[in-house]
């Protein structure tokens, strides 16, 4: 059993050192590029909110 977790950590290990870990630069435009697209889909979201409230505000009257 003992043997089994060591070798696993060992095979962990191995595989985390072979890994291609991105640069710094990569890791914070990727980042950017993420924040951007966010912003403007929660803007499209949030604007396609207001218009079709609108429209059904107009079309459905309250009672």
């Amino acid at each position: 059993m003992i043997s089994t977790i060591k070798r696993q950590v060992k095979n962990l290990i191995a595989e985390l050192n072979r890994v291609d870990w991105p640069t710094k630069n990569k890791v914070f435009s990727a980042t950017y590029a993420v924040v951007i697209v966010s912003v403007f889909v929660g803007a499209y979201l949030w604007a396609s909110d207001v218009l079709f409230s609108w429209i059904t505000h107009f079309l459905v009257p309250r009672s």
